[in-house]
């Protein structure tokens, strides 16, 4: 056996090359050919006497040879040509074999269903018969509003059913409940009180004792306190304060503008337990000064204002009108003033998501008080809550 690299080359398909049809019908050409140059006829001439029957006269061996060299000369050449026919022939066959699998391939191509065909095609409906076509819905059958396919998407219900004045609560004479089923209508946690000052006198409230962050509301005590020592003679209007400002100005931007740095400066005269009396006298159990930060309650900040209004705070005229002033003149506007008719005296407060007003409304049909504290809610809440208050008492 020959070593393997002594093997004839394998040609295309796995198969030895000398078993190609080109290389058989050459191997049989040559043998035919080799047959025929070592027949007798070549190697041992017939004698002339055994010719005798065959030869013509006169006719020589060599004559003999020469006529059977040219005759074996012209076999050759034919085989030469047939072998080049076959060759050629071959050649062609190859050539057609090596493109059949680009033409296989190409076919399978163009039979094989793109891949992005496949995920657009919708899954097959096991429920659907064969024969039928899915495709052609059954024009009697109307299509569900709620498919993926329709033009609209579904509405969101709380979109769809916008709030109305139907939708909000309506006052049946009991302040209480009204106030209850008014703040649950509206966002964030909410406390309120009112109390109306002269007509039926009605007060109502939810949630209004809760003690909560007063933010800025708390400065209307420091400015009664301030009010007190001076009438009392223990501080002047004259006294400078803070910034070059004097004490009369810093009480007004104080409560005007909300000015911190007056606030603190007042609160630092007055003290913390001078803070926790002011609240005391004035009616407030809910309310309390701590280094954080001061507390108080919807009640409490109503008490406060109809005392101011009223004029039972234990101040003169002339500082009560001061105080009344400057809550005129608050520029603070988005909350009780915003959704009243009448004219709103009023003090804000507002940190940290907590929004607080308190205020002196004088209305043209009575004047009453309103005081709201929330947290997580907005200046729009509190002044619709304003504008329904004011529509169930007027």
């Amino acid at each position: 056996m020959l070593p393997r690299e002594n093997l004839p080359h394998r040609g295309p398909g796995g198969r030895p090359a000398r078993h190609g049809f080109a290389y058989r019908a050459l191997g049989l050409a040559t043998a035919a050919l080799l047959m025929t140059a070592c027949s007798p006829a070549v190697f041992h001439p017939v004698s002339t006497q055994d010719a005798g029957s065959s030869a013509a006269p006169g006719d020589h061996p060599l004559r003999a040879l020469v006529a059977e060299e040219e005759r074996l000369a012209s076999g050759q050449a034919e085989a030469e040509a047939q072998r080049q026919r076959l060759e050629d022939e071959t050649d062609e066959e190859e050539s057609a074999d090596a493109e059949d699998p680009v033409e296989d391939e190409d076919q399978a191509e163009a039979e094989a269903p793109d891949e992005e065909d496949l995920r657009a095609a919708p899954a097959p409906d096991e429920s659907t018969p064969e024969g039928s076509t899915p495709e052609d819905p059954d024009p009697e059958t109307p299509e569900d509003p709620d498919s993926e396919d329709s033009d609209a998407a579904p509405e969101d219900p709380e979109q769809s059913q916008p709030a109305t004045p139907a939708d909000t609560p309506s006052f049946t004479g009991d302040l209480d409940s009204y106030l209850d089923e008014l703040v649950a209508f509206h966002p964030g946690d909410i406390s309120i009180s009112v109390a109306e000052l002269g007509g039926q006198g009605r007060t109502g409230s939810s949630a209004g004792a809760e003690s909560r962050v007063s933010a800025s509301t708390y400065k209307v005590y420091v400015a009664y306190g301030i009010l007190s020592r001076v009438e009392s003679g223990e501080m002047d209007w004259d006294d400078p304060i803070e910034g070059g400002r004097d004490r009369a100005t810093c009480f007004a931007d104080m409560i005007s503008v909300s000015d911190n740095p007056c606030a603190d400066a007042f609160r630092g005269e007055l003290g913390w337990e001078g803070l926790r009396d002011i609240a005391a006298d004035t009616g407030g159990p809910a309310t309390d000064f701590i280094p954080a930060y001061a507390r108080s309650s919807a009640n409490d900040l109503t008490a406060f204002m109809t005392r101011l209004e009223s004029g039972s705070l234990d101040i003169s005229a002339e500082g009560r009108s001061r105080l009344l002033d400057a809550l005129e003149s608050n520029i603070f506007r988005d909350g009780i003033d915003a959704g009243s008719a009448g004219s709103v005296l009023n003090k804000v407060g507002f940190i940290d998501g907590y929004l607080n007003d308190t205020g002196i409304v004088r209305h043209p049909e009575g004047t009453y008080v309103l005081s709201i504290m929330s947290d997580g809610s907005d200046w729009d809440s509190i002044n619709t809550l304003t504008r329904d208050v004011e529509a169930a008492l007027y």
